[in-house]
């Protein structure tokens, strides 16, 4: 199981996108399922185990500061176009806990193209697989 974590301002759209990137896992034969910031926070992944993908949505607040740590680790983090000011602070905190993460595309963000994302989420968890050694590059 992997697991991503989107991050915008206070969760509204990072779950919209959230559910579009597992929509788009599920058409690609995954198995995906989403889930809510108290679930990382309270580790409760024990029934999708099965799944591929684990998609978490919620606020940059989370990994802007100290707070996810002690939280269940995350394969990687994406952060929307509208708090790309705070991805120094972000990557700071998760470069310590050994967590890739990539600013989402502006225009793959506001056209909500899960498929996008989705490859953007997956060559960051696995690059050398995806063959593409820069998460910011824009897949199409």
């Amino acid at each position: 199981m992997k697991k991503l974590l989107i991050v915008c301002a206070g969760g509204a759209t990072s779950s919209l996108m959230a559910q579009n990137v597992v929509k788009e896992a599920e058409k690609q034969g995954m198995t995906a399922a989403l889930l809510f910031p108290e679930d990382l926070k309270y580790n409760r992944f024990e029934s999708h185990q099965d799944k591929d993908l684990v998609v978490v949505m919620g606020p940059i607040g989370m990994v802007s500061t100290t707070r996810l740590q002690g939280y269940a680790k995350v394969d990687a983090v994406l952060v929307s176009p509208q708090v790309k000011y705070l991805f120094k602070n972000a990557e700071a905190v998760l470069k310590e806990l050994g967590i890739p993460c990539a600013n989402i595309d502006s225009l793959s963000f506001g056209r909500m193209r899960g498929d996008v994302i989705l490859k953007q989420a997956l060559t960051l968890i696995n690059p050398d697989f995806y063959g593409c050694k820069n998460p910011d590059q824009t897949l199409q």
